[in-house]
């Protein structure tokens, strides 16, 4: 059995698809099916199962691939432990940040106590920041925290935002201080993406309801809130958002029902050492916002 084997193992696991991780490994089809063949005959057991033209892990996969993933997870953590040993901190952070408006703040902060770490912002939407994790393609994701966590992760709330109903001050709603979004039948709304997170969670949200918005429009989140200055329909977004946004054209209602939370925060691989860089950040951002909670009454 040689690393190559498990590094190649693990990749298809991730990527379920055969060409797509020959591809991403820069080596052919057959070659890649030779390899994860051979590793399955060393073991007796079958990793892999076809599932329609991709492929999934076998309960033997499965079982297998929990550890294979401890072991990289092991040696580039080893390697992380020299670097701190040899007071090596390369002063560079890779962060996956989900609508960078929203964490601008913080970042603010950080960059002004540690003037000297270089930070590179990854826009990623939707579950983009699963496989960029654990590839280690970044170091730490800002974003929305699933109720259903996902297995081989951590993740750290840092605050919580109610949700909104975002209308034009022309609207015979912007009275309103407080709305059921069952109420809302009749309004025009402007909706974001199928792929994007926070739509995503908004379909959860009108499910719960048991509500069907009337969609207008499928659009970006700048288009979304020119569509609402415009008074061209009506959106449903975090209350964070929508204090951030610079127009005395539009007004938040607070949505009463359904009562739902998007919770926000940081993500990282589960068993990874931090760096130095990541450990600073990581606690800047804890006491960031413990900080603002304090300052709400």
């Amino acid at each position: 059995m040689e690393l190559l084997q498990l590094k190649y193992f693990l990749c298809l696991a991730r990527n379920e698809h055969v060409s797509r991780t020959a591809e991403e490994l820069h080596i052919s089809q057959p070659s890649l099916s030779l390899t994860i063949k051979k590793l399955e005959q060393e073991l007796g057991c079958p990793l892999f199962e076809k599932k329609g033209r991709n492929i999934r892990l076998s309960q033997y996969g499965q079982i297998y691939f929990d550890y294979i993933e401890q072991v990289f997870n092991l040696l580039e953590n080893g390697e992380r432990a020299l670097q701190k040993q040899k007071g090596i901190d390369d002063r560079h952070l890779i962060l996956g940040i989900l609508s960078p408006y929203i964490w601008q703040d913080v970042l603010h902060s950080f960059t002004v106590t540690w003037p000297e770490i270089s930070i590179d912002l990854r826009s990623l939407e939707g579950s983009e920041y699963v496989k960029a994790l654990s590839e280690g393609v970044i170091d730490i994701y800002l974003g929305a925290i699933s109720s259903a966590e996902i297995a081989g992760l951590n993740c750290k709330t840092l605050y919580e935002d109610d949700m909104v109903l975002l209308v034009n001050k022309a609207n015979p709603l912007s009275s309103r201080k407080e709305i059921d979004l069952r109420e809302c039948t009749g309004q025009s709304f402007v909706n974001l993406g199928d792929e994007t997170s926070l739509q995503q969670f908004l379909e959860e949200l009108y499910e719960e309801a048991g509500f069907v918005p009337h969609v207008i429009m499928k659009c970006d989140y700048t288009m979304r809130d020119q569509m609402v200055i415009e008074n061209r329909g009506v959106s449903v977004t975090t209350k964070t958002s929508a204090l951030r946004l610079e127009s005395d054209q539009v007004v938040p209602i607070d949505i009463t029902y359904p009562k739902k939370k998007r919770i926000l925060g940081l993500i990282w691989r589960k068993n990874l050492q931090f760096t130095p860089v990541m450990q600073k950040f990581y606690d800047a951002c804890v006491s960031y916002f413990s900080a603002q909670d304090q300052k709400r009454p």
